[in-house]
């Protein structure tokens, strides 16, 4: 009799075993098929500039604003919570305008814009050496600097850290109150 109890201890220990080895790799399976937590795609492009006054004599005004938008699409499937969007725009270098959006999140596998108006700092840029250059060529060259941080936690276990930066450069015709094709490169650190 206790050689039947040993093969019905084994048999359960064995089936058991084996249960626990499939569910095992069913959740290995569903981590990198289905929750394997995923880097937002993150695009910022410069969709408009304003000139509300532009004259050179008898005191330099420029009054210029430019309008970027941020688009984040969150292919997770858990929410994506980010810290405060940061814009910063420069003129040859130097920094000429900043704003800055409230941190928000973005639920699971959505799409978000953000737009932030950036106001420019017009004395800054007319008292560069580069704008009486830039001035008769009629284009003032801009770069955007646009910072995305932020978490996706699948599960409440699995984390992921995420920054992306965009950086774009776009020429801005004061005279013509237009501005040309913005050109944007992105960069995204995972971790």
């Amino acid at each position: 009799m206790a050689e039947i109890n040993k093969k019905h201890v084994l048999f359960c220990c064995g089936v058991l075993l084996a249960v626990v080895v499939v569910l095992a790799v069913v959740c290995v399976a569903l981590y990198f098929a289905v929750f394997r937590p995923r880097p937002p795609r993150v695009a910022a492009t410069v969709v408009g500039s304003r000139v509300s006054d532009f004259r050179v004599f008898p005191t330099p005004v420029l009054n210029l604003t430019l309008d970027v938008e941020v688009t984040a699409d969150n292919p997770n499937y858990a929410s994506f919570r980010y810290g405060e969007v940061v814009t910063v725009v420069r003129y040859h270098g130097d920094d000429v305008g900043r704003a800055v959006v409230p941190a928000g999140e973005i639920g699971a596998r959505a799409t978000a814009a953000v737009a932030a108006t950036v106001e420019v700092d017009a004395v800054k840029v007319m008292y560069t050496p580069y704008f009486p250059v830039d001035g008769i060529a009629g284009a003032l060259p801009f770069e955007t600097t646009t910072t995305v941080a932020g978490e996706a936690v699948v599960l409440g276990t699995f984390k992921i850290s995420v920054m992306t930066v965009v950086t774009c450069t776009v020429d801005v015709c004061p005279l013509r109150e237009e501005e040309g094709t913005p050109r944007c490169i992105s960069t995204v650190h995972v971790g």
